[in-house]
């Protein structure tokens, strides 16, 4: 069983283009974005979350967490559908979500993506529930197959406070090979995905929640070529292992078709309780002449 359906929002003019589906095993990656577009300019050819996995300080685990179908359910909000798409208006603009809620044993967990008419994505994961009676982080892996005005011509870029001028505005530095980034926030440090053409491009802003890696999730952000081979479509990696090295090859990045995979790192301490939600994700915010 699966979902799918096709966005042009707001209706009247739209801003937003986009297919979405929500498929079962052995696809497992939550919402699927599919060719996406802001002002008729694309900016994804598919964004999802392919990976979840959950890491014990205690016995119990580790776990990979698949959000498909099957596991989803309808909400008051959409009674009639799995995946629920619903406008809005925050701080004077409007928004869309989409979304799904799902149960993993005792997990409570609700996918989303949210396009704001002003060009930001905001990705995001919202868990509650306690699984085993101890202190536990889920690691959360969004795919974004950037394509920014079409798969060729992008360029990725990381910012730190200390980095000089390399002509691409102070602090911005340009990578050319594929990597494996973490976190910094003493340098707000941060990503960013440029059309080498049209200089239309997208900021990688981390979530103020969003943790940093450790020894069970080793990275923040990598940087990869695409290749056709590389999206499992949820088969990604495994509970003791998100499979990702392998994927580092030191291919050119520069001009490429690229593919960011990002972790957030939810930190749950068991002495909070079930009841309480705990959201992670990114901001993705336009630049250049959209």
């Amino acid at each position: 069983m699966s979902e799918s359906g096709r966005i042009g929002w707001p209706a009247e003019q739209p801003v937003w283009t986009f297919d979405w589906r929500l498929a079962d095993a052995p696809d497992e990656e939550g919402i699927v974005i599919l060719n996406a577009a802001y002002r008729g300019h694309q900016v994804f050819a598919k964004a999802s979350l392919p990976s979840l996995r959950v890491r014990y300080e205690g016995p119990c685990g580790p776990y990979k967490d698949p959000l498909n179908y099957n596991n989803s359910h309808p909400t008051s909000r959409c009674p009639g559908s799995r995946v629920c798409v619903y406008a809005y208006s925050s701080g004077g603009l409007r928004a869309l979500s989409v979304e799904s809620y799902h149960t993993i044993s005792a997990y409570r967990l609700t996918h989303r993506w949210v396009f704001w008419e002003n060009g930001v994505v905001m990705p995001r994961l919202f868990s509650a529930g306690i699984q085993c009676p101890f202190d536990h982080r889920h690691h959360v892996y969004w795919r974004l197959d950037f394509d920014i005005d079409g798969a060729r011509r992008d360029l990725a870029l990381e910012y730190n406070t200390y980095t000089g001028e390399e002509g691409w505005g102070s602090g911005w530095h340009p990578f050319r090979t594929e990597t494996k980034r973490l976190k910094n926030p003493t340098s707000r440090r941060s990503w960013a995905v440029v059309d080498l053409d049209s200089h239309r491009g997208y900021h990688v802003l981390p979530g103020p929640n969003d943790g940093s890696a450790d020894a069970f999730s080793a990275s923040d952000l990598w940087l990869l070529r695409y290749r056709a081979s590389e999206d499992r479509y949820g088969r990604q990696g495994g509970a003791a292992d998100d499979g990702l090295g392998a994927y580092l090859n030191d291919e050119s990045t520069d001009g490429q078709d690229l593919v960011v995979w990002y972790a957030a790192h939810l930190f749950h301490r068991v002495a909070q309780g079930g009841d309480d939600w705990h959201g992670v994700g990114p901001d993705l915010v336009p630049f250049g002449p959209w």
